[in-house]
């Protein structure tokens, strides 16, 4: 490093502890303003407000609070991170990632250079220290040189734990997704490391930052299990949000009793779009008018109401198919109404306590409840799969009679109380549920692994969606027998406009593997186009063929402990216990990623349980077995292949399956 280098990284480096400085004094300004709207009554919101920004800039040195500089649009540089840090004169010592000034550090380029004409980059040390920077000239004659050094030192920086944010990293046709409005509802295709479920989260972290609304409305983010959920779950709160809830897709409909197996073909069906039909036609049949005439004697003088009257004050909440709940209050609130304009009719002028008195009677409510009785979704469920008849009428024109028959139990259950659920009929009472009463709802939702959702997990989700959603996925990853197939069949299932967008370009995915991964696309996705992956890694593809791949396992990881990466081992389901069994044996401790809380230098991943992770170096264990997984086999194996960010190695024993020709 020049004597001229050295002198511009010691500024940077006074820089940085000046930002450190700004931000302390900026965090102690709000804290000393929280405690004096405090002592004012009514401040309440105030308080709030300082006590939440007052935590965003809690100093806790996790991450540097700059990552890169932009010269140019103004006057002084810029510097970008992930949080705003102003000083004592409200002058910007770090824009926020998210401001539109900051999208030129992501998106400026020699052909667009949008009036940066340099673009720096720092590198940080384990402990924090600001070690380096690289420059990159965005003038007239200069040229794109791909990733820079440092962006690639990020993305191969050790990988152990949850999932780290890339907002040093983002390139820009990920920033242009980031940066969508929220009024959008985006289907994303990406393939391995192409960033997408980054790209989602950090599509939230800005839709939050952009909108107050979303703050009071929140952000749910679906992922498709625990572990899954886990690995994501630190990303948005490294990012200053809270206002988050991550779920795994069983957790929306989270039940005390583990759900048990069925069919494929039977879960596929409770997972059509078309049950909805059926179960909204069993539970509107409930729906009763009256035929006799109600007297409402909790008046005075009495009110007779004629089951006309009941008729037309209940017509468009039927048409509208109100769900239930609503619709019986809606219904006593106009039978309520119904009875004071009579009592006015006939001279009397009754106050409004009288009025709330009648909307609190018992033959009000009885009559309300007449009409729309109290629905339990387990009853109506229980009902429907125990009696051919109830089926039959529900399912008429909709499922055929084979169909029908799938759906029935062989005896019914001896009460609500002891009926056996599986996961797809989970969702099929929540879809009940919604009719009887909305779920909570969220201003924005992401949806991660969405290509393998059905059309009623779909609709579980979005129906808790007010604005607009984030949708994520691989169509060539798509292992579920309930998958819709495509994502035109997916958009379909929304209930609200959206637009496809693709991702092909993976920075994290080393090209020899993703060379091997695309060889496998014409077999499971030929619709697709090939992954282009932006970084080659030497001796990032190693094939191993071994006689025992227990011991040669051993043998590796032993090795590795030598070295700060992460491993991950992705082997067929049904190996999982003895391959544990067999490290443990020999004194090596592996497990789920982050299994308890703990993180594993060594994960143990099954590869139905692979999808989303990453893993520094990442070992397939016999991948014949793998393959050998029933119809999604060499969608695992796709999978498995890439979760590596920096090596792969493959251990086999005999000859390798055909798919992996490529990795010969």
């Amino acid at each position: 490093m020049s004597s001229h280098a050295e002198e511009e990284l010691r500024a940077e480096q006074q820089y940085l502890v000046h930002a450190h400085a700004c931000l302390r004094s900026s965090r102690a300004q709000l804290l000393e303003l929280a405690e004096r709207a405090r002592a004012r009554p009514g401040d309440e919101e105030a308080v709030a407000w300082l006590e939440w920004r007052a935590e965003q800039l809690r100093d806790e040195n996790k991450s540097p609070l700059f990552f890169g500089r932009i010269d140019g649009p103004e006057p002084r540089p810029c510097y970008i991170g992930r949080r705003h840090v102003s000083d004592e004169q409200d002058e910007p010592v770090v824009i926020d990632w998210r401001t539109p000034m900051a999208a030129r550090f992501y998106r400026a380029s020699p052909g667009q250079p949008m009036e940066v004409t340099r673009r720096r980059r720092f590198g940080f040390a384990a402990d924090g220290a600001l070690t380096s920077f690289d420059d990159e000239p965005l003038t007239e004659n200069s040229v794109s040189a791909g990733l820079s050094e440092l962006v690639i030192a990020e993305i191969e920086r050790t990988h152990v734990g949850p999932m780290r944010d890339i907002v040093a990293t983002i390139q820009p046709d990920q920033d242009e997704i980031v940066r969508t409005e929220l009024a959008s509802t985006l289907i994303v295709q990406g393939g391995p490391g192409t960033g997408k479920t980054a790209v989602g989260l950090h599509r939230a972290a800005y839709l939050l930052f952009e909108h107050t609304k979303l703050r009071r409305s929140g952000v749910l983010v679906v992922g498709p299990n625990d572990l899954f959920v886990r690995y994501i779950s630190r990303v948005l709160p490294a990012l200053g949000e809270s206002q988050v809830v991550h779920l795994s897709v069983d957790e929306l409909v989270a039940a005390k009793r583990k759900p048990v197996p069925e069919a494929a073909e039977v879960a596929a069906l409770k997972g059509d779009a078309r049950m909805a039909q059926v179960l909204a036609a069993a539970l509107w049949a409930g729906v009763r008018l009256p035929t006799e005439d109600t007297v409402v004697r909790e008046s005075s003088p009495y009110v007779r109401i004629h089951p006309e009257t009941v008729r037309e004050l209940s017509e468009d909440l039927v048409a509208q198919r109100v769900p239930v709940a609503r619709a019986r209050a809606h219904l006593i609130e106009r039978i309520t109404a119904h009875v004071r304009r009579e009592l006015e009719t006939r001279g009397h002028a009754p106050s409004d306590a009288d009025m709330r008195r009648i909307a609190r009677a018992k033959s009000v409510r009885e009559l309300a409840a007449s009409v729309w009785p109290t629905v339990n979704p387990a009853q109506v469920l229980v009902d429907l799969f125990s009696d051919a008849d109830l089926l039959g009428r529900a399912a008429e024109g909709v499922l055929t009679a084979e169909e029908q028959r799938l759906l029935l139990w062989p005896s019914a259950p001896a009460s609500v109380g002891r009926a056996k659920w599986s996961l797809a009929d989970r969702f099929l009472l929540d879809e009940l549920a919604s009719l009887v009463e909305p779920p909570t709802r969220f201003g924005h939702v992401v949806i991660d692994e969405a290509q393998d959702l059905s059309p009623l997990q779909l609709r579980a989700i979005m129906r808790r969606c007010v604005d607009s959603a984030t949708l994520l996925g691989d169509m060539a990853q798509r292992t579920t027998p309930w998958a819709a197939g495509s994502w035109r069949a997916v958009a379909e299932h929304l209930g609200v406009p959206s637009r496809v967008l693709q991702l092909t370009t993976s920075y994290r995915v080393p090209r020899d593997i993703v060379r091997v991964a695309n060889s496998l696309l014409p077999e499971i996705s030929p619709e697709l186009p090939p992954t282009v992956s932006g970084r080659h890694v030497p001796g990032a593809l190693e094939v191993q063929a071994s006689e025992d791949t227990a011991d040669s396992l051993v043998e590796l990881l032993r090795a590795a402990e030598q070295h700060p990466d992460s491993v991950g081992v992705v082997l067929a389901d049904d190996r999982f216990t003895a391959v544990r069994r067999r490290l443990a044996a020999a004194g090596i401790t592996a497990g789920l990623p982050h299994e308890d809380e703990a993180e594993h230098k060594f994960s143990l991943v099954p590869a139905s349980l692979a999808k989303g992770l990453e893993f520094d170096h990442v070992v397939v264990l016999e991948p014949e077995l793998i393959t050998a997984a029933g119809q999604d086999g060499l969608r695992l194996l796709y999978i498995a292949l890439t979760r590596a960010i920096s090596r792969l190695t493959i251990l086999h024993t005999g000859e390798l399956p055909a798919a992996l020709a490529a990795a010969r």
